[in-house]
């Protein structure tokens, strides 16, 4: 499929005829010009209008949210629901203002009689009609839009896949420095709903789709290169040469290079630096994951652009605060640390301990215990122990001081990024994913600013006992949440969590962004580590009161800079 097709279904239509509904809903003589009254044919509540232009008949549900037409207005030949102040003209029913139109249905006179016939469409005409009106919610951010097209392409037999695709065609060539928080979330909504059947897929598709519309709402597309294989890949991207990263990209693609090959390229170009705070990989991650779910075959709606964010993330090896750990990063042997098996009967129950309560990054205590039986993924695992406890023992004070930038957030991406390198560890082991470990740790230790800063809280535990997440979660009650989530098998549990996730409790896309990728990632690195452990920290951040401050934070450390000339406290 090409990436202008539109999706269809297999349904063989049914004749018209047996598709209709004919009814006589009143006499001429009963309808003055202006009058609009409610009838029925079938099933169906029909508004019928008199205008100056003869008698119409239009849907009475205005397509908003269902309230009556005809307890609205009639003004010349345009309807008016006046709840909304949506208008549609009564002789075609397209609407003027508001975001989509409403069913017009055909009149005959039969004398005095008004007889209205409803022809239903088939799930073929239902497609073929919702996916223009998607692509125009999409383009414009109704959410209303998205979500009514999303649940008639769903009953009309159309794949998730499908409908989350035309979020990623449509913001993808419009994220002006390459897909970001919007593509990492849709990626992980996809494989929710995909997991989920009937009405349940829904709620993870819209959610998807608000944060593909809400970031590309008012951009251009920009053009992409012809495919040129001659730049060398890994040093476009240390180049910043996002026209030869595009380029090489599309190369690939239309060369029919192995999948697995191009999947190796943009792992290594994502383990060469750390790329912003995680995201290299993270997003790196979502790409694929996003690709195996619709197929290969879309990859270049997607691929190209996914060059340009990791083209253009910042290298923070590169910075001040990072040149000790990379003096010890670049003194690690990572062929010995990629070879070196995970044993068996190896055991260090004190790892997260000593990952965790450090002054430094603790790069040698890595290495050696990869090197002493762990093997990478023991080392994730403790990295993903250590990360959730860093969570269940933040002290919430932090959230609430404005003069201080560290937040939730700076913690919940240690758990994400080890995801994301376990991800690559499993498709595509080697040194390059060694070194992805390593930063993985010095997250870790970063993480650490706000305990340095103000001290640790007592890391909270729980007592499994039945309760209700997502009411834990409304009403920010984290001991609650986290006993129901002890009380529950890792499925279960992960399960409730994304749904609170998706439940619109968070404000900010990018909150909404980071508890969908918290709450997955949670959820798969309990099964990796056999711990409810990353479930209770991810419990504990949804339940717990934040104050995010981005508005507040950015006016503060503008004044500071106006004033000082100095940089923000990290």
């Amino acid at each position: 499929m090409t990436s202008t097709d539109t999706p269809n279904s297999t349904e063989t239509p049914t004749s018209t005829a047996d598709r209709t509904t004919t009814a006589t809903v009143g006499l001429v003589s009963d309808f003055e010009v202006g009058d609009m009254k409610m009838a029925r044919v079938g099933e169906r509540r029909i508004a019928v209008v008199r205008t100056k232009s003869g008698i119409h008949a239009l849907d009475n549900a205005c397509p908003h949210q269902g309230y009556g037409l005809v307890t609205g207005a009639l003004a010349d030949e345009m309807v008016v629901c006046q709840w909304h102040n949506w208008k549609f003209d009564a002789r075609t029913g397209e609407c003027v203002q508001g975001e989509e139109d409403v069913a017009c249905h055909a009149v005959e006179i039969d004398g005095d009689n008004i007889v209205v016939s409803v022809t239903e469409p088939t799930d073929e005409e239902i497609l073929e009609a919702t996916w223009p009106s998607l692509r125009r919610g999409i383009e414009a951010n109704y959410i209303g839009q998205i979500a009514r097209d999303t649940a008639r392409l769903l009953n009309a037999g159309a794949s998730p896949q499908d409908i989350l695709w035309e979020g990623i065609r449509h913001a993808a060539p419009r994220a002006e420095w390459g897909p970001g928080h919007e593509m990492a979330m849709a990626s992980d909504c996809l494989t929710i709903a995909l997991q989920r059947t009937g009405d349940e897929q829904a709620l993870a598709l819209v959610q998807g789709l608000s944060g593909l519309a809400e970031v590309a709402r008012g951009r251009e597309p920009y053009e992409l290169p012809s495919p040129n294989s001659t730049p060398d890949f890994q040093q476009a991207v240390e180049d910043e040469d996002i026209e030869g990263v595009r380029a090489k990209t599309l190369a690939w693609l239309a060369d029919g290079d192995d999948p697995a090959a191009v999947r190796h390229e943009f792992i290594d170009a994502a383990s060469r630096h750390h790329l912003g705070y995680g995201h290299g990989i993270i997003y790196t991650q979502k790409t694929f994951e996003l690709l195996e779910h619709v197929g290969w075959d879309r990859a270049a709606d997607l691929l190209p652009h996914s060059a340009t964010t990791t083209a253009w993330e910042t290298r923070e090896d590169l910075l001040p605060y990072m040149r000790k750990t990379m003096a010890k990063i670049e003194l690690a042997d990572l062929d010995a640390l990629s070879n070196a098996p995970r044993v068996d009967a190896w055991s260090d129950r004190d790892l997260a301990d000593r990952l965790l309560d450090i002054t430094e990054a603790p790069i040698e205590t890595a290495t050696d215990a990869v090197l002493a039986g762990a093997g990478i993924e023991g080392l994730l695992d403790a990295l993903a122990i250590a990360s959730a406890r860093r969570m269940l023992r933040h002290s919430l004070d932090v959230e609430f001081l404005d003069d201080d930038s560290f937040g939730w957030l700076d913690i919940t991406h240690v758990t994400t990024m080890v995801n994301a390198v376990r991800w690559a560890w499993d498709v595509d082991p080697g040194p390059h994913v060694a070194r992805l470990a390593l930063f993985a740790t010095w997250l870790l230790f970063d993480s650490a600013r706000g305990e340095q800063r103000h001290g640790v809280q007592e890391e909270m535990a729980a007592s499994p006992a039945a309760g209700d997440i997502r009411t834990a979660v409304r009403f920010r009650d984290s001991q609650t949440a986290l006993n129901a989530v002890a009380a529950l098998n890792f499925e279960d549990a992960g399960n409730a969590l994304i749904d609170a996730a998706l439940a619109d409790q968070s404000g900010a896309f990018i909150v909404v962004a980071h508890q969908i990728k918290l709450s997955q990632a949670a959820k798969l690195e309990a099964n990796a580590t056999d711990s409810h452990l990353p479930l209770l920290a991810a419990a504990r951040y949804l339940a717990s009161p934040r104050n995010e401050r981005f508005v507040r934070r950015n006016v503060d450390e503008s004044l500071d800079f106006i004033r000082t000339g100095k940089p923000p406290t990290r």
